[in-house]
């Protein structure tokens, strides 16, 4: 309903510019729109920034559930099941094309990176860049045409706005004061980290290699915030 054949020059003109190194740039940073990959990061985050973490949790569960109603409800075809010669970063997908889950959860992160920093800051430019191209790579990959991302990223970008507006109105003072603030999002983090680690199959497929580095990363940091609040504590 929404795809036309305006939509196909774009495509083209990313599915098209693979090459080797494209094909592992892309192939691993589209994984980074991963759900489990999402959601472990926001649990992450809530270790430092309690307010952020959940609004960022809550907008990508939101985005999460609208993205799945639209897909079902449209059921648009993904573009192998239309085009010909197109370039795939691992198993083929033909429905439930619009709008890119992925892209929602990239848009989500992209708003994140500058509420946790902000816009003059490099690293927030350099974060929400890197969930850009994990959006960019579902094209590239051959999975989703270009308004599919598109209206993904928009998804994800309204709903963290609107859950960061509204978390200014939450009082997490003082659970902020209770042990439960960090342990809560640590048995989160050591659960996802656990799933994510120990077979899950990443998508893409193509991302396998994030599945071996952020658990271990997130678990390093877990450690790190437990050595730290034990201390304290005590």
């Amino acid at each position: 309903m929404f795809e036309s054949s305006h939509d196909y020059p774009l495509f083209y003109l990313i599915n098209d510019a693979h090459s080797a190194v494209g094909d592992v740039v892309f192939g691993t940073l589209s994984g980074l729109g991963d759900g489990l990959v999402v959601a472990l990061l926001c649990s992450l985050l809530m270790l430092f920034r309690l307010r952020l973490g959940i609004a960022a949790l809550g907008a990508f569960i939101i985005s999460g559930l609208i993205a799945q109603l639209l897909k079902r409800l449209f059921d648009m075809p993904r573009p192998p099941a239309l085009l010909e010669h197109v370039h795939l970063l691992g198993q083929p997908l033909t429905s439930h094309s619009f709008p890119s889950g992925h892209a929602t959860s990239d848009g989500v992160m992209i708003l994140v990176a500058f509420l946790l920093w902000n816009l003059k800051d490099w690293r927030s430019w350099s974060i929400a860049s890197l969930f850009m191209l994990a959006a960019i790579g579902r094209i590239y990959g051959g999975v989703h045409f270009p308004l599919d991302v598109a209206v993904g990223l928009m998804i994800g970008l309204l709903s963290m706005g609107l859950l960061w507006r509204w978390s200014k109105t939450w009082s997490v003072a003082l659970w902020q004061r209770s042990a439960w603030s960090w342990k809560i999002p640590g048995l989160l983090v050591a659960i996802q980290a656990a799933v994510l680690g120990l077979g899950y199959h990443m998508q893409p497929s193509t991302a396998q290699l994030l599945a071996l580095l952020l658990p271990l990363a997130a678990l390093m940091i877990l450690l790190r915030v437990w050595k730290e609040k034990c201390v304290h504590e005590w």
